[in-house]
């Protein structure tokens, strides 16, 4: 696929992120301006505990995603995907049920969390198994559709729980979920629609491919268990929150996390498009797109964060009970950008080379490192802050120990990044000290733009002559 093709899909990707970014951010401020302070707790614990739900496959969906992500959706096998499908309902319809029991033995809030990820198990599961396909399909078109339904569903969920405010209706995180789940229905029905030549019609018995699912469970379970490790090491801190403080501790905690969703949405377009190109690419390519890559992805959070200025003037004016939240914002904002170097780029580099189990056991090390410097940060200070610095403390140690296969199998230097990184995080820091947010956004913006043209030039610029090239 030429540049220009990969370059379109981007956009087309980002376009529909940025319009489900903006339909995240006014959930994202709307709704803790809606609700209490401790339901919104108790929404964003179950937003904490959606993130192991991927599990709930075993690895067949990523085994699925490496064996078949260089296929366009015509050379699907018909009957062997309405297999699959089917085994992937059987194991997901497994772990709900569970789920299920599980709630009988809780009471009250925690009874409601537990059944509600049961249900959006096998609502959500499923609009994520489809989402995949269209994915290493390249059928991007059709995701962005589906991102902007998504956007706008999200936005109409918020707007019923305001008019339920006005018609007398107390606005809780239980009437909330309900319209979310509603609507994760629609969007998994109209999926099922879309893919039901996958789904319905003549199929492969279950019992003439046991051994085939098994060996992409056991293809695709390094895998899961990496992305799943990689998405602890990124929520960890909020776990230990979570266990160790009261509900509304936690929901400003889990606040400060829900403003990163300002940038993630237009990386997360990158990470999209890049792995089924990846599939496609030559290895003389990849090798020479690599650092390039990592470098833009550092420039682009680093100047997205400028955002943190602006954003501390509003949350001050239009949620001062989130005041708080601006404290650990400031101190877990920079982290994104080693955060998207791995998950984006580096991670998609590790599929597409098969060294999925040597990310997976890079990921348990830094799980194991994560978990240790949390623990010890409460230990010492028993404070929500202290576990946020511990965790940016695990961010650079991830980044470096993950980028460490790159130096050794692309001759690749990364002290240019590496200094950039540290002026930046301490550029920052420093400059956010100060309570006048109009000065630190001015100067914050002179510095990025200063420090980027001594250290991120040439990656720029190498970048737009192979994007140049290749057009």
């Amino acid at each position: 696929m030429g540049q220009r093709s990969v370059v379109k899909n981007i956009v087309s990707v980002a376009l529909s992120n940025i319009i489900t970014l903006l339909a995240g951010v006014g959930v994202g401020l709307l709704l803790p301006k809606l609700l209490e302070v401790e339901d919104y707790g108790w929404y964003k614990t179950f937003t904490l505990y959606v993130t192991y739900l991927g599990f709930a496959h075993l690895g067949l969906l990523d085994g699925i995603v490496l064996e078949y992500g260089g296929l366009d959706f015509d050379q699907l096998d018909r009957p062997l995907f309405r297999n699959y499908f089917s085994w992937y309902s059987i194991i997901n319809g497994f772990f709900a049920g569970t789920l299920l029991i599980i709630s009988v033995f809780l009471q009250d809030n925690n009874r409601i969390i537990i059944i509600c990820l049961a249900l959006y198990l096998l609502v959500g599961n499923f609009a994520g198994y489809f989402q995949q396909i269209s994915q290493i399909t390249q059928r991007f078109r059709e995701f962005s559709r589906r991102n902007i339904l998504s956007g706008v569903l999200k936005i109409a969920d918020v707007g019923l729980l305001y008019i339920c405010t006005l018609t007398g209706v107390a606005a809780s995180y239980k009437l909330y979920l309900t319209f979310f789940l509603a609507t994760e229905f629609i969007l998994t029905t109209w999926y099922l629609f879309t893919y039901k030549d996958i789904v319905v019609g003549e199929k492969i018995p279950l019992s003439n491919t046991k051994e085939n699912v098994f060996l992409l469970c056991k293809q695709g379970f390094p895998l899961l268990f990496a992305n799943l490790c990689g998405l602890l090491i990124l929520s960890l801190d909020r776990q230990f929150v979570r266990v160790l403080f009261d509900t509304i501790v936690y929901a400003k905690y889990a606040f400060a996390y829900n403003l990163l969703s300002l940038v993630t949405a237009a990386t997360s377009a990158i990470s999209t498009v890049l792995y089924p190109t990846l599939k496609r690419t030559s290895e003389t390519k990849m090798r020479e797109y690599c650092a390039s890559l990592v470098g833009l992805i550092l420039v682009f959070i680093f100047g997205a964060i400028i955002l943190y200025f602006p954003l501390c003037i509003f949350i001050e004016w239009f949620l001062p009970k989130y005041t708080e939240s601006l404290l650990i914002f400031r101190i877990i904002f920079p982290g994104l950008a080693m955060s998207s170097s791995i998950t984006v780029i580096m991670h998609n580099y590790y599929k597409t080379e098969g060294k999925s189990g040597l990310y997976f056991k890079k990921s348990i090390v830094v799980l194991l490192v994560s978990a240790a410097t949390n623990m010890m940060a409460y230990a010492l200070f028993h404070t929500a802050e202290s576990i946020s610095i511990a965790s940016i403390l695990t961010m650079i140690f991830w980044y470096l120990y993950v980028e460490n296969y790159f130096r050794k199998t692309y001759q690749y230097d990364g002290k240019r990044n590496y200094i950039y990184i540290m002026l930046m995080l301490i550029g920052f820091y420093v400059i956010s000290s100060s309570s006048n947010h109009y000065i630190s956004a001015v100067i914050y913006l002179f510095y990025f733009v200063i420090i980027t043209m001594c250290f991120q030039k040439k990656t720029m610029t190498s970048m737009l002559k192979l994007l140049h090239r290749n057009t």
